[in-house]
């Protein structure tokens, strides 16, 4: 009974609102290509983070993600853990204070090796997305993951690096966060 009588109150407070208002944005030429272009620098760019780290690889969390913001550029963001450790578990049930001491050291290593690698990944990213206008940014994202109680000094938690797609590959901007 009460759903009877919520349900023409409900279709009126809906039906009240006003209409999302969208503005007309024209579509980028050859949008089709674009995003062809997008989606190929994806699996470009999940086979080389893989393949970061020396002896430790990376550990990759998920596929890359990326999209194309019409007047801006391409945007594609990665998510991984510096090492593959092993966590908590019924068969791990803590972490001592010496493996902690060396998941720090070999995540630390891993690092650096990374900031070199995703301006790498970068120049490969631009050079793959010829249909994106010359000076639109290609923004390369890596978020970095890390477990409850872990020691973070030192390490940020995510990495940046863009610059307009036909920068030269020494003035691009790398933040740390």
């Amino acid at each position: 009974m009460k759903t009877a009588i919520l349900f023409p109150f409900a279709a009126l407070v809906l039906g009240a609102q006003a209409p999302l208002k969208v503005a007309a944005v024209n579509p980028p030429p050859a949008s089709t290509s674009i995003r062809q272009s997008v989606a190929g620098t994806e699996k470009l760019l999940d086979g080389k983070i893989a393949q970061v780290g020396g002896k430790d690889h990376v550990y990759v969390l998920g596929l890359t993600r990326g999209l194309y913001l019409a007047g801006y550029g391409a945007v594609f963001t990665q998510e991984i853990d510096l090492i593959e450790s092993a966590g908590i578990s019924p068969f791990h049930q803590q972490v001592s204070a010496q493996e902690a001491a060396s998941n720090h050291q070999r995540r630390l290593a891993n690092l650096a090796v990374l900031r070199k690698a995703m301006r790498d990944m970068w120049v490969d990213a631009a050079a793959s997305l010829p249909n994106i206008p010359e000076n639109e940014q290609v923004v390369l994202a890596v978020r970095l993951l890390f477990r409850p109680g872990e020691d973070t000094n030192g390490l940020p938690t995510q990495i940046v690096v863009k610059g307009a797609r036909k920068a030269a590959p020494g003035t691009l901007q790398m933040e740390e966060q």
